[in-house]
C-alpha cells in the first residue's frame, strides 16, 4: 500500500484521541492540521490545550544512485499550551514541562507502532532525524514545543500505462 499524507494525519489525530493528556474529541477538538483557515478558526473559537497540531509537510526524491526511488517527506507536529499571565515563569515552565512529556510519549507510540507495523505511513520513520524545539507565541500566550521529523516512502519505479496516453510522441 502506498502511504499518503492523509494516512500520516489520521494516525495522528488518533494519537490525539488515545492521549490521555490530549484526549481529542470532535466535541472538543485538540487536534488540527496546519491548514491557515482551520488554525484561524479553532485558535477563535475552538482550540482546547493541550493541542496537538500536525503542520503539512514538504518532500524531496531520493534515488541513491540506484531504481529504489524514495519519496523523503520532512514534517512536523507542535504541542501547544496557554499560560494566560506573560510573567508567570514558572505556570510557563510547569507546562513546557508537561508538554515535552507529551511530545516524548508520542514519539515513543511512533515507534512501537512502526516496529509493531500498525500503519504503512511509519514504515520508514526515522527516529534519528527528530529535533524538538520550545515555541513562545507571546501575542497569543501559547507555549509548547514544536517536533521535527523525517519518514520516507517508496516510489513505484514502474510506469503505470493506464495513466500515459499513447497518442502522439515527445
Amino acid at each position: 500500500m502506498k502511504a499518503k499524507f492523509l494516512d500520516l494525519v489520521d494516525y495522528f489525530e488518533t494519537l490525539a484521541i488515545l492521549h490521555k493528556g490530549i484526549q481529542h474529541t470532535e466535541e472538543e477538538k485538540h487536534f488540527f492540521r496546519f491548514e491557515l483557515e482551520e488554525m484561524l478558526t479553532g485558535m477563535k473559537s475552538n482550540l482546547n490545550y493541550p493541542a496537538l497540531i500536525l503542520e503539512g509537510y514538504d518532500f524531496n526524491f531520493v534515488d541513491e544512485d540506484s531504481d529504489n526511488l524514495q519519496k523523503r517527506v520532512s514534517c512536523t507536529f507542535m504541542l501547544l499550551g496557554k499560560v494566560s499571565d506573560k510573567g508567570d515563569f514558572d505556570a510557563i515552565h510547569t507546562l513546557w514541562d508537561k508538554l515535552e512529556e507529551i511530545g516524548d510519549e508520542i514519539v515513543v507510540k511512533i515507534l512501537s507502532d512502526k516496529r509493531d507495523h500498525q500503519t504503512d505511513c511509519l514504515a520508514y520513520f526515522h527516529a534519528r532525524s527528530i529535533t524538538g524545539t520550545p515555541i513562545t507565541d507571546m501575542n497569543l500566550i501559547h507555549y509548547g514545543f514544536r517536533y521535527a521529523f523525517e519518514l520516507s516512502w517508496p516510489v513505484n519505479n514502474d510506469v503505470d500505462p493506464t495513466k500515459w496516453s499513447t497518442n502522439g510522441s515527445y
